[in-house]
């Protein structure tokens, strides 16, 4: 009978401190209990995984095709510029040295810089560089007048233009130094060779599509709104720039100064040279293109010829 009650009493004390276990959520079998070791090489290896995952996708979206096409048409788009900007100050530079040959043609000035030329020969007090950029200011004022609203912000770049501009003048004259004609007839070959230059560095400017020297712009100003060839309107614009100097000269100097007859003949075949040079440019732009056009019509042909009949056709 003692027996039984010892039994029955650890039986209940045994019950109850697996009860307690159950309640405080121990196992009453220390092998059923997670090992800490194993749960924490589990979590690193999901925390692992999941950043690997993130940085494999962000690297395959930025090595994707389309970014790398995108990154390309970038790269090809600032190239593109770069060589536009390079082309147009190139072609300042040449109309500067051409303005030189004519001048040391002894014929005339040109007549884009006819008119300040004059007037610094009947105001001594100030020079030629400072009538030079208020003319260049005044062409700016001429295009925002005939222009308005499609006059572009980005069109007052003319300015620094133009200082860039009698910077490539000056250079170029202390280049040339001492080198002139001897003789009459050798002064008009000057002046042919001068023209020559001029025309094709006003050309340069225009195909550029970029910022033009002020004189050109405004010829560029006339042909947007009425539509005739810029050789033309460069001829009228020339012969006006001419006819002004004159009147300047019988106005402030009293006599006919600084303008020659070289300065029409100037005004008046200028613009035929670069209406020859423009037409040479668009026959090469348009055999360019026929050719561009060519090579990829024969490479769709190939490759079109290449999935009609390939390797594995069938019979």
């Amino acid at each position: 009978m003692t027996e039984r009650k010892i039994n029955r009493g650890s039986e209940i004390r045994a019950k109850g401190k697996s009860m307690g276990r159950e309640r405080s959520g121990v196992s009453a079998d220390p092998s059923d209990r997670p090992s800490p070791q194993a749960g924490g090489i589990k979590a690193t290896s999901l925390d692992e995984g999941a950043r690997g995952g993130l940085s494999s996708s962000v690297e395959s979206a930025e090595g994707s095709p389309a970014a790398l096409a995108e990154r390309s048409l970038t790269l090809r788009a600032a190239l593109f510029l770069t060589g536009r900007i390079a082309l147009m100050l190139a072609g300042i530079a040449v109309m500067g040295l051409g303005i030189d040959i004519v001048v040391k043609a002894d014929l005339g000035n040109s007549p884009i810089s006819a008119t300040p030329n004059v007037l610094s020969l009947g105001f001594t007090a100030v020079s030629f560089g400072t009538f030079m950029l208020g003319w260049q200011c005044f062409l700016v004022l001429v295009q925002i007048a005939l222009l308005r609203r499609e006059f572009r912000l980005v069109d007052l770049w003319q300015i620094p233009i133009s200082v860039f501009f009698g910077v490539c003048i000056d250079a170029f004259m202390a280049l040339l130094g001492p080198a002139a004609p001897t003789s009459y007839v050798a002064s008009w070959l000057w002046l042919a060779g001068g023209m020559a230059v001029l025309a094709l560095g006003i050309v340069m400017t225009v195909v550029s599509g970029t910022v033009m020297n002020c004189g050109e712009a405004v010829v560029q100003a006339v042909v947007r709104k009425t539509g005739a060839r810029f050789g033309t309107v460069k001829v009228g614009f020339d012969l006006a720039c001419a006819a002004l100097a004159c009147l300047c000269a019988f106005l402030f100097v009293g006599h006919l100064a600084g303008v020659r007859e070289g300065t029409f003949v100037c005004a008046a075949f200028t613009g035929v040279i670069v209406n020859v040079y423009m037409g040479l440019y668009g026959k090469l732009r348009d055999a360019a293109r026929s050719r561009r056009a060519a090579d990829s019509g024969t490479a769709s042909e190939c490759c079109t010829s290449a999935e009609t009949v390939g390797p594995f056709t069938s019979e």
